[in-house]
C-alpha cells in the first residue's frame, strides 16, 4: 500500500459517507443519515445493510418519535484498526486507533533507524492494547523530514517485519486528517491545519479527504513566497516563509544574539534537533523573556500574512494549529492569525474564520496516518 500521489479529486463513496457521518456523530438513525449525508433513503438502506453485513455497524436500539420509533446506528469499536508511526529526528511516535476515531493506546520511543525496530515497536503496541491482531488493517507511516524522501527500503522492512501494507504520508497531511479524525469533524466542514514542527507545511481537508496535487507537495504552506528577493530556501526559491520565520530561522537569530540565546538557554552551536531548540525558545517567551518574545512575534506576523492568503485561496472558515512547534507557542501565533484574519472578515469578506489548536497536536500525524488507513479500507472490504 502507498500514498495517493497524484489521484484526482474524487468524491466520497456512499460508503465512505455513511462511515464518516456516524463517526462525527457517534449514533444516528438511517433518517438522520440521509439528511446528514444528502444520499436518498434508499440509498441509504442498500449502504447500511452492507456494513451491517461486512461487521462495521451495529444497531444500538431504538430512539422514541412521534412515530414509528427509529433504529440507531453505530460503528463497531472493535470491528477494525490501523497503527500510525510518526519518525522525527529524535522520536518515533506510534498510535493505535480503531474506525471510531479515537486514540486506544500510544508510546514513544527514541527515533527508529530500520523497519525491523518499527516492527518490534508495532508488535509492542498491539500487544499492550489487548486488540486483537488479526482486525489490524496496516500502518501509515510519517517521515518528518520532507526534504528528503522516505527509504524505500525501512519501508519494506516494515512491512516484511509486520506482515501488513504500508502507506506513506506527509507530516502535515497526516495531522490535518488527524484532526479531523479525533475531533469528529463534520464531512462537509473544510478546514487548513498548518502544522509547525523542524519546519512549516499545512495539510488541507475538503469533504472529510486530505487535498492533493500531481504529487505529495500540496499543502507546502511554508514555501509560499512572502518576500520576491529575500533569502534562498533549502527548497531553491527565493523569500519562501520557512527560510524567512520557520523555527529554524527563529533559533537561528536567536542563537545569534547573546542574550537572547542566554534567555533561551541555547548553545552558541547548534546542539539539538531544530524543534527542540525551537520549543525552547518558546518556552522562554512564555516565561517573559523579552528577546525570545519579540522573535516568535516577529515570525508570527509573517505566518499571519501566509495564513490569510491561504484562508483567502481556499474560502475555509477554520484554520487549526497543530504539530509539536505550533502546540509549544500557540499562543503568540494563535492571536496573531485570527488579528490579521479578522479586518478583512468583518470588513470586506463577511465572515467568521475560527482559529484553533488541536488538541492532539503531539500526536495528529499518527493518528492521521492511522485514520488514512481507515479510509482507504472504506472503500471496500
Amino acid at each position: 500500500m502507498s500514498g495517493t500521489e497524484g489521484a484526482p479529486p474524487r468524491r466520497p463513496s456512499a460508503r465512505e459517507r455513511v462511515l464518516d457521518a456516524i463517526r462525527a456523530h457517534e449514533q444516528l438513525s438511517r433518517v438522520e443519515l440521509a439528511a446528514a449525508t444528502g444520499l436518498t433513503e434508499a440509498s441509504i438502506s442498500t449502504t447500511v445493510r452492507r456494513l451491517i453485513s461486512d461487521g462495521l455497524l451495529v444497531e444500538t436500539g431504538r430512539t422514541p418519535t412521534a412515530g414509528k420509533p427509529r433504529t440507531l446506528l453505530r460503528l463497531d469499536p472493535g470491528a477494525r484498526f490501523a497503527v500510525g508511526v510518526h519518525v522525527d529526528a529524535t522520536t518515533t511516535t506510534l498510535v493505535l486507533t480503531g474506525q471510531t476515531g479515537g486514540v486506544i493506546s500510544r508510546t514513544a520511543r527514541p527515533a527508529r533507524a530500520s523497519g525491523a525496530e518499527l516492527g518490534a515497536d508495532v508488535a509492542l503496541l498491539l500487544d499492550a492494547s489487548g486488540v486483537d491482531h488479526r482486525r489490524c488493517l496496516g500502518l501509515g507511516l510519517v517521515w518528518a523530514e520532507r526534504s528528503t524522501a522516505v527509504p524505500a527500503e525501512l519501508v519494506a522492512e516494515l512491512a516484511r517485519a509486520t506482515s501488513r501494507p504500508v502507506l506513506v504520508e506527509n507530516d502535515a497531511t497526516a495531522a490535518a486528517v488527524g484532526e479531523y479524525w479525533v475531533a469528529r469533524l463534520d464531512s462537509r466542514r473544510s478546514f487548513i491545519a498548518l502544522y509547525m514542527g523542524s519546519g512549516i507545511g499545512s495539510g488541507i481537508v475538503l469533504d472529510g479527504r486530505p487535498l492533493r496535487g500531481r504529487g505529495p507537495g500540496a499543502g507546502e504552506f511554508g514555501h509560499v513566497c512572502l518576500q520576491v528577493d529575500g533569502p534562498r530556501c533549502w527548497c531553491g526559491a527565493r523569500g519562501c516563509l520557512e527560510v524567512l520565520a520557520g523555527p529554524a530561522a527563529v533559533v537561528g537569530r536567536a542563537r545569534a544574539d547573546a542574550v537572547t540565546r542566554a534567555e533561551a538557554g541555547l548553545a552558541a552551536h547548534p546542539a539539538h534537533p531544530v524543534a527542540l531548540e525551537f520549543a525552547a525558545v518558546a518556552r522562554a517567551a512564555r516565561t517573559g523573556a523579552p528577546g525570545c518574545r519579540a522573535l516568535l512575534e516577529d515570525s508570527a506576523r509573517l505566518v499571519a500574512a501566509a495564513a490569510e492568503s491561504a484562508v483567502n485561496l481556499l474560502d475555509v472558515d477554520l484554520v487549526v494549529l497543530t504539530g509539536p512547534s505550533f502546540a509549544a507557542s500557540a499562543s503568540v501565533y494563535g492571536p496573531a492569525i485570527t488579528e490579521r484574519l479578522a479586518a478583512a472578515d468583518a470588513r470586506t469578506w463577511h465572515r467568521e474564520v475560527t482559529v484553533t489548536v488541536s488538541s492532539a497536536a503531539a500526536t495528529a500525524s499518527a493518528t492521521g496516518a492511522a485514520a488514512l488507513v481507515l479510509q482507504q479500507h472504506n472503500l471496500g472490504v
